[in-house]
């Protein structure tokens, strides 16, 4: 089973699979809070495309063969965004997020406030695989894998923030490990940042 870069006809599929894989994350749920179901996704949807489609322009979306596992990921370029390109992501956020607004910018305020600056890095934002397709991780590995190839050939290291202690656990058999104490932003749970240097 291979991956694949997704096409730009794909992100609404990307987008679909981090929603229902998200929707219960012990995280997410603090930065979405609406107790209506549907609202609640189609503003949880509404958010990740945003980030998906600036992925597809300074990074990458890569899809399982079987649409079951997706990792979205950005390159060093994501540091050299000018104010103008934020500008444009808080006035999209607002505009989907409706009264989640608050909690989802906080959330990636301090997500920014504490993400690395040097040395030029790749940076895993989401990764997401069907509960139905998880044995064994497979598919992670196969998406992990693919991205590796990349961080090694360009001699690059790769940043990540996990909002589970599994997840931290699993990907250190692909070289990532954690950097510095758990992030404490405030309304939320703890989260993970880990490192992977090239090999």
């Amino acid at each position: 089973m291979e991956c694949r870069f997704a096409s730009d006809a794909e992100l609404d599929t990307v987008c679909d699979l981090l929603t229902s894989e998200f929707y219960d994350d012990p995280v997410l749920k603090y930065a979405f809070t609406g107790t209506d179901k549907e609202k609640r996704m189609k503003v949880m949807r509404g958010f990740f495309r945003i980030y998906v489609e600036l992925a597809q322009k300074l990074g990458g979306v890569v899809l399982t063969e079987n649409n079951a596992g997706t990792l979205v990921y950005f390159g060093p370029k994501l540091m050299e965004m000018k104010e103008e390109d934020n500008q444009l992501i808080d006035r999209q956020l607002r505009e989907v997020c409706g009264d989640d607004y608050v909690t989802a910018v906080a959330f990636m305020d301090g997500l920014d406030r504490n993400h690395p600056r040097t040395p030029p890095h790749y940076y895993v934002f989401l990764i997401a695989v069907s509960r139905y397709s998880r044995r064994g991780g497979v598919l992670v590995e196969k998406l992990l894998r693919q991205l590796n190839t990349t961080l090694d050939r360009e001699k690059l290291p790769c940043y990540a923030e996990c909002t589970t202690l599994g997840v931290r656990t699993f990907v250190r058999r692909f070289g990532y490990r954690d950097v510095g104490a758990p992030l404490h932003i405030e309304g939320f749970p703890e989260v993970y940042p880990i490192w992977r240097e090239p090999e």
